[in-house]
């Protein structure tokens, strides 16, 4: 976007979802030699990680926990920005959704490319009984992206409005084996969190980049023309 303050790159893994953030350059600028480790910033996603308590951590497990009525404690739940909120995404949702394995939803990117399901269908959690919660994994995907966008808006954009989530500049991962019908179930998550704005970016080809950032002195010296490139996602 051409007004936008930050580049933000969201990696929704499937363990783990993480942000990272680095100002526009501005249009004169000259210096092509920047390392990006001095610019790039990781954001510190708050989440809740027990009961009422809410902490800012670097990774957001890719968790979902649909508790019922009695799973929780009142107000266990409660973030800043949603005091009513009655589904856990991150730390918590890991920690108490593996006692409560009938209401976690966990590897949700995982079913997008699964072709033996309905995608769109509320199915997660897989194994819940028939009076538990469920979600799609489009829904689930979107609960992930909804959290982290409205984490950034209440600490990034709380006194600024122009710094919303929705207004930057904005990169989403996905799997290179992701097929057509895979990236445009990611295109619906990211739309119902209300991100309209962004570019698909292949995970190997985010990762190649960050390589030739790192080597952007002398990557040049460091492969050969017509030379192959393997890149290796070992995950987790």
């Amino acid at each position: 976007m051409d007004n936008s303050t930050y580049i933000v790159g969201i990696d929704l893994g499937t363990t783990h979802c993480v942000l990272a953030y680095a100002p526009v350059a501005p249009a004169d600028a000259t210096d092509t030699n920047i390392d990006a480790a001095d610019v790039v910033q990781r954001f510190a996603v708050p989440q809740v990680v027990s009961p009422g308590e809410v902490q800012a951590r670097p990774l957001l497990p890719s968790f979902l926990l649909l508790p019922g009525p009695h799973d929780v404690p009142e107000g266990a739940l409660a973030l800043p920005w949603d005091p009513a909120i009655d589904l856990a995404v991150g730390e918590y949702a890991r920690e108490r959704g593996a006692e409560l394995p009938a209401r976690l939803v966990a590897s949700a990117k995982s079913w997008l490319s699964n072709q033996g399901v309905d995608r769109t269908a509320a199915i997660l959690p897989w194994d819940a009984p028939a009076d538990a919660r469920r979600v799609s994994p489009v829904d689930a995907l979107a609960a992930f992206l909804r959290h982290l966008t409205a984490a950034w808006n209440a600490q990034m954009a709380a006194a600024d409005p122009t710094l919303r989530l929705e207004q930057q500049e904005l990169y989403l991962t996905v799997p290179a084996s992701f097929d057509a019908v895979a990236r445009e179930l990611t295109v619906q998550a990211a739309r119902a969190a209300g991100l309209h704005n962004f570019t698909l970016l292949e995970e190997p080809q985010a990762a190649f980049y960050a390589w030739i950032d790192a080597h952007n002195q002398n990557w040049e010296e460091l492969v050969e023309p017509g030379q192959k490139i393997l890149v290796c996602d070992i995950g987790g």
